[in-house]
């Protein structure tokens, strides 16, 4: 099978990028794979075509913009140029989807910009720095939830994947039937690279690294997108837990400056360090007593199941899409509210205070993370390419790519005209 895949990024660290990557990594052994994207780390580029689609860097509208465009007009210079004759176009998200004939989504956008216009999710606007991002970020949800809409409407000619059953219920809340056919392919983690056993290895020389005794408590926080994430509900629960030597560790990229003020005003920023960005998580993971990760929209969360996997107890919220695999008080804890940051205090104090019971859920933690395979991933991902290679009725790369193109941003432009 000839397969194309169109991401961003493209590597084994954190998201999207990573869930790419290892389809890629596999798919490559028995088929002849070729990859659109701006980077590509971690890779034998021996063994597939790379395509380097140029993007802007920032800010993050036009980012996406640019690849989105870029990625569009190389599939249809190689196609007139006769280069390439895919079977199928997977494209991993919505800035590389015109081009596709499957595509997987990571995230519902309307869902996400419906939780900030009802304020649930605060975006911070107080500096001139945070209106700035804050101006940005709307144009780019809206520039998302355009492109998204577009997508939908049309899902008939394209199949539509989605991470999580969480995902598919908002996809139907906001597109009715023409979501109706989208199918649920959840996340897989890679259970030898997260593994229980690396705190032998790791645990003593991260602590150290970073100031934290052998004694102290260590709860740990990784992702981007802070707001929406519950990063403030961790930090306004640190002052609430009895024992005075609990650490935090936020690991990815967010608002330090506002955070750390933040911090100030709870008297707990002597007990909390950031890390802007880590491609060795597992050492983290390793180094940590618990996970914490009060997120308020979040379609999967690879860290939940990483986490899981490295036998570390998570105390996460029902509206994370890997939430369907916990059960709570058995491999997990689950809240009901994230700003319940009493509920989150009583969790964490339950599990600090109780280090039988806190191995013990990370054990049970460690045998669910067990059963997300990225190969039984990538086998339904093949089921996925043999049904749209079986049904005419879905659209292919061999109508030619010119005609696609027209139809594509005649679309687009009806859609900005209505």
């Amino acid at each position: 099978m000839r397969i194309a895949f169109i991401a961003h990024h493209v590597n084994f660290e954190a998201g999207p990028a990573t869930v790419t990557a290892h389809l890629v990594e596999r798919l490559c052994e028995d088929h002849q794979v070729s990859v659109f994207s701006n980077t590509i780390n971690g890779f034998d580029l021996l063994k597939f075509k790379h395509y380097k689609v140029p993007a802007l860097r920032c800010p993050n509208s036009l980012v996406h913009i640019t690849f989105l465009v870029s990625s569009t007009l190389l599939l249809a210079a190689l196609s007139l140029l006769r280069k390439t004759d895919f079977d199928i176009i997977h494209s991993t998200g919505y800035d590389s989807a015109f081009s596709s004939n499957v595509i997987t989504f990571h995230f519902c956008e309307r869902e996400c910009r419906r939780l900030e216009e009802a304020n649930i999710i605060k975006i911070q606007c107080r500096s001139v720095w945070q209106k700035l991002k804050a101006l940005d970020h709307r144009l780019y949800r809206s520039l998302a939830c355009f492109v998204e809409r577009l997508i939908i409407s049309r899902s008939s000619s394209k199949a539509c994947i989605v991470v999580s059953k969480a995902m598919q219920k908002d996809f139907a809340r906001h597109y009715g039937d023409a979501a109706k056919n989208i199918i649920v392919i959840t996340n897989g983690v890679d259970t030898l690279r997260f593994h229980p056993t690396n705190r032998l290895l790791y645990r003593g020389q991260i602590r150290q690294k970073h100031g934290v005794s052998r004694s102290d408590p260590l709860l740990m926080f990784a992702g981007g997108d802070w707001e929406r994430k519950g990063v403030r509900y961790i930090i306004e629960a640190l002052p609430l837990l009895s024992k005075r030597n609990v650490k935090l560790i936020i690991i990815g990229r967010g608002d330090e400056e506002y955070y750390g003020r933040l911090a100030e005003l709870e008297q707990v920023r002597d007990r909390m360090f950031f890390v802007s960005h880590s491609s060795r998580l597992w050492e983290y993971y390793a180094a940590s007593d618990v996970f914490v990760f009060p997120t308020i929209y979040e379609p999967f969360g690879l860290v939940i199941t990483e986490a899981m996997a490295s036998g570390l107890p998570v105390v996460t919220t029902r509206l994370a899409g890997a939430a369907d695999f916990i059960t709570n008080g058995v491999d997990g804890f689950l809240l009901d509210k994230p700003g319940d940051i009493n509920e989150l205090a009583a969790k964490i104090e339950l599990l600090l205070s109780n280090a039988e019971f806190r191995k013990t859920m990370g054990e049970r933690a460690r045998e669910t993370a067990e059963k997300f395979s990225w190969d039984q991933v990538t086998q339904k991902t093949l089921e996925v390419y043999n049904t749209v290679l079986n049904r005419p009725d879905l659209e292919r790369l061999r109508v030619s790519m010119p005609e696609r193109l027209q139809r594509d941003f005649h679309g687009i432009e009806h859609l900005r005209k209505s």
